[in-house]
């Protein structure tokens, strides 16, 4: 009775999972790393719409008190 597997073909075999292992390790920090980067990119654009919207209806708000203030003084 022969081995069915001789010992190269059971080390080829751990070799090559092995690789597989960390190719799949990589990948999944790469993909990790990647979501991370362009969710913080993305809610930085958002925040800065979100900021300059805010600069924006701050200055209408003052704009409207001030014309609020003329119209008094007109009455």
């Amino acid at each position: 009775m022969e081995p069915s597997l001789s010992l190269q073909e059971v080390g080829k075999s751990i070799a090559d999972f092995g690789f597989l292992v960390m190719a799949a390790a990589c990948y999944l920090v790469f993909s990790a790393a990647l979501f991370l980067f362009f969710m913080k990119w993305f809610m930085r654009i958002i925040n800065g719409i979100i900021d300059r919207q805010q600069n924006i209806l701050d200055e209408i708000l003052s704009l409207e008190r001030e014309q609020t203030k003329m119209l008094e003084k007109m009455i």
